[in-house]
């Protein structure tokens, strides 16, 4: 079984137990090790006001310590080409999570499972599947929470 390791800003706390739970419920993984880990001055980006999310993710893959990582954050992102994003992942290593925009503990764990998806190998879904893409918050909102069928099968091969 995979060990997952989540890093967390000192503002994101109370909501790594219930992302931990839901992803223990989706993914199987286990989320025993978790620690505080500040976003990274050199990737704050000040003409946008918002952190470099590639920057991030290179620094987490290079330091963790588990075959997986999740690091939350509460600082907003952006990636190449994008106005702003709720996460960055790499497949089989680890993602950055912000909860920046991110209004309910639904919507937090909605965006974890997508991005461990990611992090497991999956793809944005076009079914009703929380691997859909979501270019907005009302996209988010409206996408379900669980995996479809087809990316359950996905992960299981």
């Amino acid at each position: 079984m995979k060990e997952l390791q989540i890093l967390y800003a000192k503002n994101c706390e109370e909501v790594i137990l219930e992302i931990k739970k839901v992803l223990e419920e989706t993914y199987g993984l286990k989320t025993n090790d978790s620690r505080i880990l500040e976003p990274l001055d050199v990737a704050y980006n000040p003409r946008r006001d918002q952190y470099d999310a590639s920057i991030l993710l290179q620094y987490l893959i290079q330091n963790k310590e588990r075959d997986l990582a999740l690091w939350v954050i509460d600082k907003d992102l952006y990636c190449e080409r994008m106005n702003f994003i709720f996460g960055y992942a790499s497949i089989g290593q680890g993602a950055v999570l912000s909860i920046y925009r991110l209004d309910s503990i639904e919507l937090i764990q909605k965006e974890a499972i997508h991005e461990i998806g990611h992090v497991m190998g999956l793809r944005h879904c076009k079914n009703s599947c929380v691997m859909q893409f979501s270019n907005s918050l009302a996209e988010a909102k409206l996408k379900p929470m669980a995996l479809c069928e087809r990316c359950r099968g996905l992960l299981e091969n």
